[in-house]
């Protein structure tokens, strides 16, 4: 699932930056410090619907607070250092007087440290400032639980925040994949046009998908990708002449995902399709050769590689006198 990827990378890179920060911290080296309160004003927005921005932009050096958000009323500290005394120090400031009288509420974000069991503390709040504990104290660990529970849409945006900040260097234990090359091809064919080869025989494919049991994706996956045979078969073509046995490695390669999937007699054949996508599209991601396309092109291409599978009888059970092609 996209889901698990995500919160893999996202969790990584949070942790490798609370580490630097906590070492640079050491060492009082704080640069670091200045670019992540950026890059958390960001995220806090794209994850919580904020419109935090940095409160040294209205007036310089604010005391006590970092982040603001005028409209949702919300002032935030953003600190390396999870301490009580942290926390009560802010709060009796006499610049939080002006936001409590506001009815603003504050937030403390501890960037390096776990904050836990700071939540379950009582605080002097001499101002009375919005401030409950259990909610207001947030952590790398807070975070990713909130990350976690987002929409997919969501959870994608904040994936995107977090590789356009720290990139998406490759992975040196990724390998070079024909499966990868064929999505590079296919993925800068104009693809708008579709075009069913009059070679198929298509109501051997019917009878394919009804063998089984695959009725309830006829419409909306299979024969939605079916046109695009033709354009997949020429590609094909064309690569098997890079090298021997090129095309016949992507084949096997995409049978071998299916017998993986033979093993599970609980799940429906339905399931098991989406499956073979899943695992498929997960490992040209992960192959080093994959060039810089869109998620949900390599997607689209993906599905079009297992369709035409199915049809040139690579996955799946075959009906008796089954043949994709007119006999």
């Amino acid at each position: 699932m996209k889901r698990q990827r995500y919160y893999n990378e996202i969790s990584e890179r949070l942790e490798i930056l609370a580490s630097r920060i906590k070492t640079n911290g050491k060492l009082n080296v704080l640069d670091l410090n200045i670019h992540a309160e950026t890059f958390y004003r960001d995220l806090l927005n794209c994850i919580y619907g904020y419109k935090l921005e940095s409160a040294n932009i209205s007036s310089a050096n604010m005391a006590a607070i970092d982040l603001i958000d005028n409209e949702n009323k919300l002032v935030i500290q953003v600190s390396s250092t999870a301490t009580r005394q942290k926390i009560e120090n802010t709060l009796n400031k006499g610049k939080i007087v002006e936001y409590a009288t506001d009815n603003y509420k504050i937030k403390f974000l501890f960037i390096a440290e776990e904050a836990q069991n700071l939540r379950s503390n009582k605080y002097s709040n001499p101002y009375n400032i919005n401030f409950i504990p259990q909610e207001d104290i947030l952590d790398k660990a807070s975070l990713l639980t909130s990350i976690s529970q987002l929409a997919i849409g969501s959870y994608s945006l904040v994936h995107d925040l977090f590789i356009r900040e720290f990139g998406g260097a490759p992975n040196p234990s990724k390998i070079t994949s024909n499966l990868a090359s064929i999505v590079n091809l296919l993925a800068i064919e104009d693809l708008d046009e579709g075009d069913v080869s009059t070679n198929l025989n298509l109501y051997n494919i019917d009878e394919k998908i009804e063998f089984n049991e695959l009725e309830v994706i006829k419409e909306t996956t299979i024969n939605e990708y079916i046109p695009y045979y033709t354009k997949l078969d020429r590609i094909y073509k064309e690569f098997e002449h890079e090298g021997k046995n090129k095309r016949v490695s992507v084949f096997r390669k995409l049978t071998s995902f299916y017998e993986k999937e033979l093993c599970k007699k609980d799940i429906s054949s339905v399931e098991k399709f989406f499956n073979i996508v899943n695992n498929v599209e997960e490992y040209i991601i992960n192959s080093n050769n994959l060039d810089d396309f869109e998620e949900d092109v390599v997607e689209m291409c993906v599905k079009i590689i297992t369709v035409d599978a199915f049809i040139r009888c690579k996955i799946f059970k075959n009906p008796k006198g089954y043949n994709h092609v007119a006999s």
